[in-house]
């Protein structure tokens, strides 16, 4: 079955019959490929050279132990650099897909606001380069009450944004109060400044490493008298904290920030990745894939994360280097467990669909052979992930016959079930599984639904209205947030979405996520092999295009890209020209 299928799969994928799909029904979706740029090449006119070797952040500064001793900020400190043609001032372009129309941060929406926000203002807590644990620029110390529900903490008293307004803790509480009279922050239950400096929050969730970065992160250093003296101002020119300032900003269409040359703290204080390492960076947004194409090739943008298929043709062209990362959003196949379903307190049954599977086909069809397979959870590209998970005997693999021995030791005869799979897109993975699963005398009914229906549905386990469903997890580059959307029974929309609500489970990762020590994650990893309530399938690959005297982005570790790309950015030519 396993070779049969696999090359089957190759040849319709060879011959362009695969239509494209996510195989997510409600996680992150896999693109399909670009169309082509209209750029022939020949067999013999070129010779596809591989990309760039790539080391994860971690590997990167393990390398480097002096890091942040051996860049410096590229411009002059004093600001006397000339604007115009002649120029020495170094320059970083970004790019997005997705427009913005104010800077303001009380009215910014998703993630490429948040990108641009990296450059000019600063959250109380950051999240440090290749680990979850939480870091700051502004918060000088803190200290969580034993329960992990209280955080006491003290702002540096020297904090000043750009235009010399001294930032306090009052400031902080006024831009808590604001931001939550538009929005809520639903990991906060309190916030309040007790002095000068000094401030009190209270949560709603228990603190765990890397929490902090994540429940305050949209609140920012900003000056209170500033922005009410002129709030019109903020929505193209906004006054931070940070080491950048808005010089010229075209709304939905691209944003350019400047070095202020007087930043305010110790820059041995910033994260390593934030640190401000060029003079100017600008952020544009363009939405084709082939102006994104002819831009990197001429070097009008130095970083940009690409779709396959144009990687492919950087690859052949040489004109740009291409770097490529597994995306930490896997995708796994929900078996559901709750009570009266067909998988309750049979874990023989899950591990019969789970040895049932391709991994190799389903990848395939998915991700049109640019992602990998994962009959173990999650790759290097998260924090937490542990190499010996990948030994023979840790995972489920593809093996027919021995999922006909649990299938025949969880009770069930070949032919007697059909399991219902909900999904909203139409996809050729379904169909895979489909025929990997036929193989051992399980069918497979696949119910094709509308997005409402589907967002509602899939949340919906303890409604039995299904059996089987995909999902694409949501880490932000940790294992064990991973964990905690899959494990905790407290909430249902998230941690018992598999419905099985199993107590074990749950203890073991609550205490793996306030420890976070390799012995009790893994704990928590074979616990839940062993019960296979979810299995995971296969990772998409992240592609960057970039300059090629960037020497290494940083993908998909945080949604700073600006500083990101900047601090891999040594020995760089390209200059502003106003």
């Amino acid at each position: 079955m396993k070779k049969t299928l696999t090359k089957f799969l190759a040849g319709i994928i060879a011959a362009g019959l695969l239509a494209g799909c996510s195989g997510n029904g409600g996680g992150a979706a896999t693109p399909a490929p670009a169309a082509s740029s209209g750029t022939e090449q020949t067999a013999e006119a070129t010779t596809p050279a591989a990309p760039a070797e790539t080391k994860d952040a971690i590997t990167i500064l393990k390398e480097m132990p002096e890091a942040s001793n051996l860049i410096e900020p590229t411009g002059t400190k004093k600001g006397n650099v000339t604007m115009g043609p002649d120029s020495d001032k170094k320059t970083m372009v970004a790019t997005g897909a997705m427009t913005f129309e104010t800077l303001d941060p009380f009215y910014t929406n998703g993630v490429e606001a948040r990108r641009i926000g990296a450059a000019w203002s600063e959250p109380m807590w950051n999240t440090a380069l290749g680990s979850p644990d939480d870091v700051s620029s502004i918060v000088k110390d803190w200290t969580v009450s034993e329960d992990g529900y209280t955080v006491d903490w003290e702002l540096y008293d020297n904090i000043y944004d750009f235009e010399g307004n001294h930032i306090t803790a009052a400031d902080l509480q006024w831009f808590y109060d604001k931001y939550c009279e538009q929005r809520t922050l639903a990991n906060i239950k309190s916030f309040v400044a007790t002095g000068e400096y000094t401030g009190q929050m209270v949560l709603n969730y228990r603190n765990y490493p890397g929490f902090l970065s994540r429940s305050a992160a949209s609140i920012v250093a900003i000056s209170q008298a500033e922005y009410e003296k002129d709030p019109e101002r903020f929505r193209s020119d906004p006054v931070g904290t940070g080491p950048y300032h808005c010089i010229k900003f075209a709304s939905g269409n691209s944003a350019t920030f400047e070095q202020t040359y007087k930043y305010w703290g110790d820059r041995e204080n910033v994260p390593l990745h934030l640190r401000a390492n060029v003079d100017v960076i600008r952020y544009d947004v363009i939405l084709e894939q082939q102006q994104i194409q002819t831009a990197l090739e001429t070097n009008t943008i130095q970083v940009y994360d690409i779709q396959a298929s144009t990687a492919e043709d950087f690859i052949k062209n040489g004109k740009v280097k291409v770097w490529k990362f597994p995306t930490s959003w896997p995708v796994v196949f929900i078996l559901n467990s709750t009570a009266g379903g067909m998988f309750e307190n049979n874990p023989d049954f899950r591990k019969a669909i789970a040895y049932a599977i391709d991994y190799d086909a389903v990848c395939m069809s998915a991700t049109k052979g640019t992602g990998n397979p994962m009959p173990t959870f999650g790759s290097e590209s998260l924090v937490g992930y542990q190499k010996e998970w990948e030994k023979d005997g840790n995972h489920a693999y593809y093996d027919v016959e021995l999922a006909k021995e649990y299938l025949k030791k969880a009770g069930i005869e070949p032919g007697t079930v059909t399991l219902r799979t909900i999904t909203n897109s139409g996809s050729d993975l379904l169909v895979v599984v489909q025929a990997c699963l036929a193989e051992i005398g399980v069918g497979m009914d696949i119910q094709l639904q509308d997005e409402v229906q589907f967002l509602v549905n899939r949340f919906s386990a303890n409604l039995n209205e299904w059996d089987m469903c995909f999902y694409g997890t949501v880490p932000n580059g940790f294992i064990m947030t991973s964990f905690y959307n899959l494990f905790n029974i407290e909430a249902y929309n998230f941690g018992a979405i598999y419905g099985a609500k199993d107590q074990e489970l749950h203890d073991l990762m609550i205490d793996a996520l306030y420890d976070q020590t390799p012995e009790k994650i893994s704990k928590v990893y074979f616990n839940h092999l062993d019960k296979m309530y979810y299995i995971p399938l296969y990772q998409t690959s992240n592609w960057v295009g970039a300059y090629e005297k960037i020497e290494q982005p940083v993908a998909d570790l945080s949604w700073k890209v600006y500083p990101q790309s900047c601090y891999f950015a040594d020995d760089y030519d390209v200059y502003y020209e106003g």
